[in-house]
């Protein structure tokens, strides 16, 4: 029996980890014995840096799933899941990448089966054009980053002015389906979500139908839409309410850099009481991807496979459910 086949520390009780540290702890301790296949191997890497950028439930519920692998093959198993099950899917705007790898643990199948029960329908654009009205209304008619105002709209004389785009926080395409297959890809990135940012079913109770919502929406000018939805920056939370912090990843365009806030500093603001300002845990939840994915240097292999893949036109990438707000 090779190493990769034999056990690793007992798998944790079913009462889970009462505390964070606990949590850090027996994940350190199981990865700290894994043995890498080759060179290429970054399945310690990927898990060690989930788990950092995970909000705490997350990190608790990832080292539950870590210490449950039995050998070094299931934390690859375990490892393939999140990058294809999570970050593949995400980076991809909800396209699909390839087949999700199976998980090693039956308990996340239920999770998929349990969504796969409520039958909830294709995410709706019958309400875009109030949704993107609202949005644009909502921002001040102004991009929530560079402050650059609508052309669409009125805007002071001598202001710097573009085409704004309601852009999905939670990729539109995540709840949006045709078939059966697509429903259960689509009940699959769910049941990761769930399991590793639980606040976002637990307590804001989201489900795949209603990301087509005003509090998973921003108007952006264009070129920053596409930065934002490739995991090019990400808004940080700070102490202070609806006050983010914005992270440049290595690979955002520097053309851009201009319409970015000379501080970092992006301050949402709502202009419509009846509208709500973007949901803090769905920007925590790009945030956290965004890290994930250049920390672990897995962005530029996703990108890479997602050209290819465009190019080959083996697969075809759903759409990310921007609008156009601008008129």
């Amino acid at each position: 029996m090779s190493q990769s086949d034999e056990s690793l520390s007992p798998a944790v009780s079913s009462d889970g980890f009462s505390t964070f540290a606990e949590a850090k702890f027996s994940l350190d301790a199981t990865l700290s014995s894994y043995q890498e296949l080759n060179a290429d191997d970054d399945t310690k890497k990927l898990l060690e840096t989930c788990f950092k950028y995970f909000p705490p439930d997350g990190q608790v519920n990832l080292s539950e799933d870590v210490c449950g692998c039995r050998n070094d093959n299931e934390l690859r198993q375990l490892a393939a899941w999140i990058d294809t099950g999570l970050l593949r899917p995400l980076l991809s705007k909800g396209g699909k990448t390839a087949a999700i790898t199976t998980s090693p643990h039956s308990g996340f199948h239920d999770s998929v089966e349990n969504l796969l029960s409520l039958d909830f329908p294709p995410a709706s654009r019958n309400n875009q054009e109030r949704l993107r009205r609202n949005c644009l209304k909502r921002d001040g008619y102004r991009c929530a980053i560079s402050k650059t105002w609508s052309s669409g709209h009125d805007f002071p004389s001598g202001e710097s002015s573009g085409i704004l785009q309601a852009v999905h926080i939670i990729p539109f395409a995540l709840g949006s389906f045709t078939s059966d297959d697509e429903r259960q890809h689509t009940s699959e990135v769910w049941a990761n979500i769930f399991r590793y940012f639980p606040a976002l079913s637990a307590t804001l109770n989201i489900s795949p139908e209603d990301v087509n919502r005003e509090d998973n929406m921003m108007a952006m000018i264009t070129p920053l839409h596409e930065e934002f939805g490739q995991f090019h920056f990400a808004l940080e939370a700070t102490q202070t309410p609806n006050r983010y912090r914005l992270k440049r990843f290595p690979r955002f365009g520097s053309v851009y850099t201009f319409l970015l806030p000379h501080d970092g500093i992006v301050t949402l603001t709502s202009y419509d009481p009846n509208c709500h300002l973007p949901e803090p845990r769905y920007l925590q939840l790009h945030a956290a991807i965004g890290n994930i994915l250049h920390a672990s240097g897995r962005a530029e292999k996703i990108e890479e496979l997602i050209r290819d893949l465009g190019e080959t036109g083996s697969l075809t990438l759903s759409k990310d459910g921007s609008t156009n707000v601008a008129r």
